[in-house]
């Protein structure tokens, strides 16, 4: 009894050692069997703080974003451009056609061809644009039935014209057509609106208003000066 009582003892006396000191080699293995509980166990490491950009850094940045503004604001510039030409060209075309122009043309050809400087050839073509302003001939209210009307232009259907001729014929409708959109009375004239009718000399049209008023250009204004 003594000597179990003694073993017992011993026994009890190593047990609560094991369990309050285990030996090294079984918290390893514990360790092992066990990796989910001992992991969150260990110390969480705290985040570390992200670094400010420095005042270069936020120089190039600013920069970067005031580029692709500016290109974008370019776009849309463009876009917007583009947009209000093709609607300005659609008006355009409720005045005039590719065939109007082409006649006109033929007219300064045959009518002052030769004329300088193209400002006078540009008022043969402002004639045809009087009349239908001013209603002339009540019946003719389109180019090419004011420059069919017979007995008043020397225009003919096979008539030629230079690539000149057609520029200054599509300026002079643009800009009347323009003025017939806008309400603008003199949107670049070169002849103004009352002077429909003219007679030639040989090397020189004189204009007239039909009332024994003629144009002595006294505002002798002519966006042709360049052209040649």
């Amino acid at each position: 009894m003594l000597t179990f009582t003694s073993i017992h003892g011993a026994s009890f006396a190593y047990s609560h050692q094991t369990v309050a000191n285990p030996p090294m080699d079984i918290v390893e293995e514990t360790e092992k069997e066990n990796p989910i509980k001992y992991a969150a166990a260990s110390p969480t490491p705290m985040p570390t703080s992200t670094p400010k950009p420095t005042g270069s850094e936020r120089d190039f940045v600013s920069l970067e974003m005031s580029v692709a503004e500016e290109q974008q604001r370019l776009v849309n510039q463009a876009v917007l451009a583009t947009i209000e030409e093709a609607a300005f060209q659609a008006q355009l075309s409720e005045y005039f056609t590719e065939d109007d122009i082409i006649m006109v043309a033929q007219l300064i050809h045959a009518e002052a061809g030769s004329v300088y400087p193209l400002n006078r050839r540009a008022a043969v073509a402002w004639t045809v644009c009087n009349r239908i302003d001013n209603g002339y001939s009540p019946s003719r209210t389109t180019i090419s039935a004011v420059i069919t009307q017979p007995g008043q232009y020397a225009w003919y259907s096979s008539c030629s014209y230079t690539d000149l001729d057609y520029e200054i014929a599509k300026d002079v409708l643009t800009r009347w057509a323009t003025e017939q959109i806008t309400g603008e009375t003199n949107e670049g004239r070169v002849l103004p609106s009352e002077y429909m009718f003219f007679w030639g000399d040989g090397s020189q049209n004189h204009f007239n208003d039909g009332k024994g008023n003629y144009w002595d250009y006294s505002v002798d204004y002519d966006p042709y000066e360049d052209w040649g």
